[in-house]
């Protein structure tokens, strides 16, 4: 069956993590006994898989060049202190056991090491609350690399697994997973509706961030959600992972249409169904905190952005940057603290990008002439249920200004900082401290010789640092930042359509001031690429059809309206509602 079918059956689905390896900062190992090389986090982190076929000194080596020898930089799990003997069996059973806050269990996942086919035989799973074990689950003759178990129980604190068997004689336990998150998947008569939304760019088609959302209403069954064992879970930032699938060679082919983090959780008790709204993860950055980025000459806009995604605590599969902004290089870059969001949005200005997250959870810095990918999906009368077209005056104008900055650094050194501070002995603080303006070349000194700067990392207006009192009695010192002062002036660039002002008049449009652009050069390319743009006056069409989501953000498709006229569009906006039918709302602009 195809989305284009008529009828056609359509299904849905939401899962929802309630806690994982994400979400779950809590989590500590205990082990009865560690190998020389042995990575116990490994068993709540994914992957749970080995880097490397491991080669050990146990005689399960061979030198056929498929094993390699471990570090610590490899990916191994927990591998116990003792060795089994020649049966399998432990004398000494060994043990890790897991802990964390007040949750319940509705999966848990055992998983050996996959590379050396080796996995526990007998071993027993003991669920605690605060100590007390509360429930217990034992195997024995166990032949699985990988088993779970999906035993509900409430409110348990930590979770033991003790290996009294293993697979191969001579060898340590190997343990590369024994977590699972705690989740539900609610589809069926579980699922009432959801309706998600992802957005490229505004509907005025500004170079800007947008953050995607979602509600879904789920049915709340035995009052597991106010009473039940879910109760202590109704927290902001839990995962959402909505699905829209149908039946392909008689399986439910599922397409997946991003990932959302509570925001409210409406739970009434005289219904029993509870609604959840939730949005993606650039909305988080709106509250937290960029330090800034330090006066640096030819810097790319590129490394500026990837400064400021790892600053907000992102590893580089999270994210994608175009390579375009490799080509922006600016003069003398610098950015005061700001908040993550705002920090962006200078990107956004200043390259010409629009920024959102994608259905992988990544997010995605898109340069203006990145190029389109294309899709076979098109809207037309026969899936359409209406259309709408809409010119606003920002999607048109014969009159471009567009600023930039002349930076420059003053001979004289300014004081911007001065700040007390009093540790206890040996004591050692972090601190961010603002300064009173903007300075470039940053240095700080303290007036205690008892109190040391450990490290100083700092932006142009403010700076993160800790202190330490070498001493072994309270001290008090007095932290002075200084540097060189900044001075900023502002020109602009202006390009004009003649033409289509004698025609039309003068339309002005002015682009948002970013102390990133800074040569007349880049300016005028700006103005000029955006006069382009703006010059032709297209607006956006906006159809609700039938919908396939298989169409995302980013992508080129063909639309024909009513009167019969086609057009090549790129989709800035999709929103799907699901009722146990679907239909979706796009939004396209002319390429």
């Amino acid at each position: 069956m195809a989305y284009s079918d008529n009828p056609r059956k359509i299904y849905a689905k939401v899962e929802i993590v309630y806690a994982d390896e994400e979400l779950s900062h809590d989590v500590r190992t205990v082990e009865s006994g560690n190998s020389e090389i042995s990575h116990p986090q490994d068993v709540y982190h994914l992957p749970s898989v080995p880097t490397v076929k491991a080669c050990t000194m146990d005689g399960h080596s061979t030198m056929d060049g498929t094993f390699r020898m471990i570090d610590d930089t490899l990916v191994v799990g927990w591998w116990s202190g003792g060795l089994s003997d020649v049966n399998g069996v432990f004398a000494n059973k060994p043990f890790i056991e897991l802990s964390f806050t007040m949750r319940p269990i509705i999966y848990w996942r055992v998983i050996g090491d996959s590379k050396l086919n080796q996995y526990p035989v007998d071993f027993t799973l003991e669920y605690k609350r605060n100590g007390t074990v509360i429930h217990t689950e034992s195997v024995t003759g166990n032949t699985d690399l990988e088993r779970v178990f999906s035993t509900v129980v409430d409110d348990i604190t930590s979770m033991r697994l003790t290996i009294s068997k293993w697979s191969k004689p001579n060898a340590c336990a190997k343990i590369l997973r024994n977590f699972e998150r705690v989740y539900e998947i609610y589809e069926g008569d579980a699922l009432q509706t959801f309706e998600v939304g992802e957005e490229l760019s505004s509907a005025e088609g500004t170079y800007n961030i947008n953050s995607d959302s979602m509600t879904v209403t789920i049915y709340n069954e035995n009052r597991k959600f106010d009473k039940g064992y879910l109760r202590n879970l109704m927290l902001l930032d839990r995962k959402l992972f909505p699905f829209i699938g149908q039946m392909k060679d008689g399986k439910i082919d599922y397409q997946p249409l991003g990932c959302f983090y509570s925001d409210e959780w409406d739970i009434p008790q005289d219904s029993q169904w509870v609604k959840c709204t939730a949005t993606d993860r650039l909305m988080r950055l709106q509250i937290k905190s960029y330090v800034g980025f330090p006066l640096l000459t030819d810097i790319s806009l590129y490394e500026i952005a990837e400064d400021i995604m790892v600053k907000m605590g992102f590893k580089p599969e999270e994210y994608s940057i175009s390579d375009t902004l490799k080509d922006f290089v600016v003069d003398t870059a610098l950015l005061p603290k700001t908040t993550g969001w705002d920090a962006l949005q200078e990107i956004a200005n200043a390259g010409l990008c629009r920024m959102y997250v994608d259905r992988n959870n990544r997010i995605v810095i898109r340069g203006e002439t990145d190029t389109p990918i294309a899709s076979t999906i098109a809207v037309n009368p026969g899936n359409a249920f209406s259309y709408k077209s809409n010119i606003s005056l920002t999607d048109f104008s014969n009159v471009v200004s567009v600023d930039y900055c002349e930076v420059t650094i003053e001979d004289d050194i300014i004081d911007v900082a001065e700040t007390e501070i009093r540790l206890a002995a040996n004591e050692t603080k972090t601190m961010t401290i603002d300064y009173t303006s903007e300075i470039a070349y940053p240095f700080a000194e303290i007036d205690n010789a008892m109190v040391q700067i450990v490290t100083f990392n700092s932006g142009v207006n403010s700076c993160e640092c800790t202190i330490r009192n070498n001493s072994g009695e309270e001290q008090t010192a007095i932290i002075t930042v200084s540097g060189n002062a900044i001075n900023i002036n502002t020109r602009t660039v202006t390009a004009r359509n003649e033409e289509s002002i004698a025609n039309y008049g003068a339309i002005a449009y002015v682009h948002p001031t970013s102390e990133l652009v800074q040569s007349f050069e880049q300016a005028e390319y700006m103005a000029n690429l955006l006069l382009k743009r703006l010059s032709a006056g297209e607006g956006s069409l906006t159809a609700t059809w039938r919908g396939n989501p298989e169409l995302e953000v980013g992508a080129a498709y063909d639309c024909t309206d009513r009167f019969g006229d086609k057009e090549r569009l790129v989709c800035e906006y999709n929103k799907f509602n699901y009722d146990g039918g679907l239909t979706q709302e796009t939004r396209g602009r002319k390429q």
